[in-house]
């Protein structure tokens, strides 16, 4: 689902799961609207499968989707024998045998950085959607703040893997504004056995999305936008929000 040259910061699925393991905050929101729809699901961009694999254990028909393989074989691992349908694709470009009543993309549109790709992976969620079915979708939330050049490497955070090495993650940004993508490198380093350090460069694109920008992307697509919000606690979206979700219902 995203570009094969903008893959680093996916290289390792186990450290990936050591930064992003837990179902909270936006969990419990995907559940909630899998809830309300009913009916089957499908997760774009689902990763080791953070997101997906609670909702199978709440009864969510549940597909996942990556086009990553690394990332999804962890995920199959982890899943064991929950009913969860795998998918390896670009969701530029899947097609499959069946309609969802509920498809989200958990903070992977920003990932595709062109229109045509955006626009791409729009058609493909259409073409997924029973007849006035929902699309959830989630993106920064582009406070002029945010925006901004740290060009200098900061330390952001660390952590010990399942090896028990510990991480060290810095990283720093840069913001075009012209292009509205915003470059996001990040550093992990370790030791390794024999006391070497090894460090790991992991730079990712993103897409910036502005709200009216979003709105016009979604109705001129084929999307009516039902809910807008500025947090996973349902607040409306604000000055000093820090996401944006929208939650879309296909347009007949």
């Amino acid at each position: 689902m995203i570009d094969h040259d903008n893959l680093a910061e996916y290289a390792d699925p186990a450290l990936y799961d050591c930064e992003n393991d837990d179902f909270e905050p936006d969990g419990p929101f995907y559940l909630s609207i899998a809830q309300r729809v009913g009916g089957s699901a499908l997760e774009l961009g689902c990763g080791t499968g953070r997101i997906t694999i609670p909702l199978a254990q709440h009864g969510i028909a549940i597909t996942g989707l990556d086009v990553v393989p690394g990332m999804l074989a962890r995920a199959r691992d982890k899943a064991k024998d929950l009913r969860i349908c795998w998918v390896e694709a670009d969701a530029r470009s899947f097609h499959l045998d069946t309609q969802f009543h509920l498809v989200f993309a958990a903070g992977t549109f920003q990932h595709f950085l062109e229109l045509s790709d955006q626009e791409a992976v729009l058609a493909r969620v259409r073409e997924h959607l029973v007849s006035k079915g929902y699309f959830a979708i989630a993106v920064g939330f582009p406070h002029p703040e945010r925006l901004r050049d740290v060009e200098e490497e900061e330390e952001w955070f660390s952590y010990f893997d399942e090896y028990g090495r510990q991480v060290r993650v810095s990283g720093n940004y840069v913001y075009d504004p012209v292009k509205q993508i915003s470059i996001e490198t990040a550093y992990r380093r370790w030791h390794d056995s024999e006391g070497r350090e090894v460090v790991r460069r992991a730079p990712l694109a993103q897409r910036v999305f502005f709200p009216q920008e979003m709105e016009a992307l979604l109705h001129y697509n084929g999307f009516i936008v039902s809910e807008c919000y500025g947090d996973w606690d349902l607040n409306p979206l604000a000055s000093d929000s820090k996401i944006m979700i929208c939650v879309c219902q296909k347009a007949e």
